[in-house]
């Protein structure tokens, strides 16, 4: 016994409840059967954001092949800058009011990515055409005229990949381009990997290149030495002209080693998941900035170089070579089920909102079935003949398809309406999935669609928010529909993501397999993101062009994938009151404002009755440490913030406090908000605080900040009795005690917060094999010592199988330099050692798995 033991140090400890533990005990009642869990409720979500596809999962590693990205996308035109809609047009979710929107638009050249390099006495030009064009798909091209060629030096094109092209010594890269020349060329073409000094990585010769017609050319090339930051170069040896296009190379090892395929690394990450489906192409990419841009799943398969690509609302172009026919081969290579978004005839509502009315609908509605055709129809049919002649005869994975993204409201129900019947009329077994905007299902949305088979909610949370809205889902009235998460995230008040933000997606996660009856899908969003392009604050697998990792949030969802029960049974928590020996909120105070200016007078902090500090900001200017914003003194004593900007912040240097109560004069002078008082402050960038005065000045909440910027709500939003009134003196007052902390305003209470409880734990069986699975999240920063309770009809075998997934800090990340700094831990215990209290390692998340004798 003591022996298995000790194979599980580091997981769990057995010891007495101590200083700074929580004590709790969980009940398993194995006797009792709950709900069944879905066999599909962890799925994967891919979107074209951040260069998830381009420059990431695709394996394209030559950025802008077709020279095409310089085309301003279809229903904007450039102004001053910009990508402008046509702004006559009414918003779908506004109208009639008409779109303001615009885009910055970031290119400064015809050719991005492209450049020129000569040395010595070439001369040479670039030009993008459309003079004979490869094809009218995509018709520029780009001429490099040699007005003069000189041999003792060099004159080259260069690619920057996607910030920089990955090499691999002894790997070998599949290049491809095609070229024309004008008659007077007459030399050859070299082509190189080369690091950004110029050192040659890989080379190859092409002897002559000529010719009035194109032509394809194609080669493998070797590199001879590792470099994250290569570059691809073309190299001309003739005066004359040479045309090119689609200039493409891929790494010979893609993903199940496909031909125009997946970069090897990501595609396995995501496997790893081993997805139960995988949703495309969106998110807002399905959306476009405008309805003329939207993509066409249509203009996305066959040969890669006909393919005109999509210009994705994140602000960059998409080749398209990931394109549907590719989604449904990844679908098929992981072992998942399709799940494919289309487009009901209106663009994305947070852009330009453009749309197509009612009845010009039939088009789009065609064209989602003819995609699922295209996917499942027999190859007697249009689109199954050519998904076959695509060298896929047999049908793909497709059983979900979800009719728009984000869409909501009885305008967009009506349209759900139209293309629901036509889907069931012809593909009865196609399971349709109905959007609801962002945040919870609605019955603004849901009272106006004929039928629902599954309603898709999104989800994106601060790190604070499951901890007081753990009963999300329990309070859902039942329906007769299911319910899809579709995209999910802890995504504030926890920087680019770390370990806060998995305990909490961890609990998010145990809480929708809790609900098992209601949630059948799930998956996290964003996916991926290039960490040159970063559009969203936290996502889950980050790369550049030679590196790639997965954040805790990836483990923690995985673990507990992996260890999915088939039916829950119910695991009682009870904590224990914890001791009051130490205060939850010691620290230093503060004075703050976001988007507001404010004066702040008559500061005072009492401790049993009795005053420790009062503020004379005249006689004693130099105690309050100014952090951020401009803070200066007033005539009438008063201390001031006239700057405008997040999170501006003023410190009481030197002093911290424990249960006590701070009072406070405050008036606004102008902006957007009201008054911010920071408690429990551990350092300039690390506190609590009551925001007054919270959205525009209309609510209350209390709320941490962590790495200065970093916002979590700690409670809810409450409503202000009115908004606050410009040069008006308020008087406010918090109570900082040992357990909670009330917020008074002209001595009316506003709120209240009590830290939560902060262990959860969860439950069930895997019928196949007999295992009852418990499940802990451990979110305190303290041990919790846990005594594990079972009915009396179970009993287990000696060995107890644990994983468990910790860090010593709720910043602890995952990162380049550690990759899997922070996974599970697989190790074995005696089962007789567990009827013993066993203390669970502080901010943690584990896995049990009991066997039955």
């Amino acid at each position: 016994m003591k022996k298995l033991f000790c194979l599980l140090a580091g997981a769990i400890h057995l010891c007495a409840t101590g200083y700074g533990q929580v004590t709790a005990t969980i009940h398993v009642n194995t006797a009792t059967t709950a709900n069944k869990v879905s066999p599909t409720l962890h799925g994967v979500f891919f979107e074209e954001i951040s260069h998830a596809g381009e420059g990431g999962l695709y394996a394209e590693l030559i950025q802008n092949r077709g020279f095409e990205e310089c085309r301003i996308p279809a229903g904007t035109t450039l102004q001053n800058g910009f990508l402008v809609p046509d702004t006559t047009r009414p918003h779908f979710m506004l109208e009639p009011a008409k779109t303001d929107w615009k885009l910055e638009w970031p290119l400064k050249s015809d050719w991005p990515a492209w450049s020129m390099q000569s040395t010595g006495n070439n001369k040479m030009s670039l030009s993008l055409t459309q003079s004979q064009p490869l094809n009218k798909a995509t018709p520029n091209n780009l001429c490099v005229w040699m007005q003069a060629y000189d041999a003792t030096g060099k004159a080259s094109v260069v690619n920057e990949g996607f910030w920089g092209i990955n090499t691999v010594k002894d790997h070998k890269y599949h290049l491809s381009f095609y070229a024309h020349t004008s008659a007077d060329y007459k030399g050859g073409l070299t082509v190189t990997l080369q690091s950004k000094k110029g050192a040659v990585l890989a080379s190859y010769h092409f002897s002559n290149v000529k010719g009035k017609e194109w032509r394809k050319y194609t080669c493998d090339l070797l590199a001879t030495a590792d470099d994250g930051e290569a570059q691809f170069a073309m190299s001309f040896e003739s005066a004359g002209k040479v045309w090119l296009d689609f200039v493409s190379l891929f790494p010979d090892n893609t993903f199940n080693n496909r031909p125009n395929g997946l970069r090897k690394d990501i595609a396995g990450l995501i496997a790893g998941m081993k997805p139960s489906f995988i949703r495309w192409p969106g998110g807002c990419f399905v959306e476009g900035i405008t309805i003329e841009s939207a993509p066409d799943w249509k203009k996305t398969i066959g040969p890669v170089e006909e393919r005109p690509g999509t210009f994705s609302p994140w602000g960059y172009w998409s080749s398209d070579g990931l394109g549907y026919h590719e989604y449904l081969q990844f679908c098929e290579d992981v072992h998942a089920d399709a799940l494919y978004v289309f487009n009901v005839g209106v663009s994305c509502e947070y852009r330009s909102g453009t749309y197509v009315p009612e009845s010009e609908l039939q088009p789009y509605i065609q064209n989602a079935l003819d995609a699922i055709e295209y996917a499942i129809g027999p190859v007697t049919s249009t689109w199954g003949r050519l998904r076959a002649k695509n060298g896929h005869p047999k049908p793909f994975p497709l059983k979900y398809v979800e009719i728009g993204n984000e869409q909501h409201g009885p305008k967009y129900a009506r349209r759900y309406n139209l293309f629901y019947d036509a889907i069931r009329a012809k593909y009865p077994n196609i399971v349709t999935i109905a959007s609801m905007g962002i945040g919870d299902v609605n019955r603004h949305t849901l009272d106006s669609m004929k039928q629902v088979q599954i309603a898709d909610e999104h989800a994106y949370k601060d790190a604070n928010w499951i901890f007081r809205n753990t009963d999300h889902f329990d309070r859902y009235k039942r329906g007769n529909w299911d319910m899809y998460v579709g995209e999910y995230a802890t995504n504030a008040g926890v920087g680019a993501g770390n370990m806060q933000a998995a305990l909490s997606d961890a609990i998010y996660v145990m809480s929708m397999e809790r609900n098992a009856d209601l949630v059948k899908m799930s998956s996290y969003a964003p996916l991926l993101v290039n960490e040159n392009d970063v559009d969203w604050p936290v996502n889950l697998i980050h790369y550049t062009a030679s590196q790639s990792f997965a954040r805790i949030s990836y483990y923690a969802i995985n673990l507990l994938a992996e260890n999915k029960a088939d039916i829950n049974i119910p695991a009682k928590v009870t904590i224990q009151p914890k001791s009051k020996e130490t205060a939850a909120f010691a620290g230093g105070v503060g004075l703050g404002t976001w988007d507001t200016q404010t004066e702040f007078a008559n500061v005072k902090i009492t401790q049993n009755g009795a005053v420790v500090y009062s503020s004379d900001f005249a006689a004693r200017p130099g105690e309050w440490k100014p952090i951020r914003g401009n803070w200066n003194y007033t005539d009438s004593g008063a201390l001031a913030q006239t700057a405008m900007g997040e999170q501006l912040l003023a410190l009481l240097a030197g002093k911290s406090f424990d249960n006590y109560t701070i009072t406070l004069q405050a008036r606004r002078t102008g902006g957007i908000n009201a008054f911010l008082i920071p408690f429990a402050v551990k350092d300039s960038n690390t506190y609590l605080r009551a925001h007054i005065g919270s959205w525009y000045n209309s609510h209350c909440v209390f709320e941490s900040v962590t790495n200065g910027y970093d916002v979590a709500g700690l409670t809810n939003q409450f409503p202000l009795a009115g908004k606050l009134e410009n040069n008006k003196w308020y008087n406010v007052k918090l109570e900082v005690g040992k357990e909670d902390v009330k917020c008074y305003l002209d001595d009316k209470l506003l709120m209240t917060y009590r830290e939560p409880e902060k262990l959860f734990a969860l439950a069930g069986k895997d019928t196949t094999n007999g295992d009852v699975i418990v499940k802990v999240v451990n979110a305190y920063e303290t041990p919790a010592s846990i005594q594990l309770n079972f009915d009396d009809g179970f009993t287990a075998t000696e060995e107890v199988a644990v994983l468990q997934l910790s860090a010593n800090k709720t910043t602890d990340e995952n990162s380049y330099q550690r990759p899997q700094a922070f996974v599970p831990v697989a190790s074995v215990v005696s089962s007789m050692e567990l009827k013993h209290p066993w203390t669970c390692k502080p901010l943690s998340i584990t896995v049990l798995r009991f066997k039955r004798k």
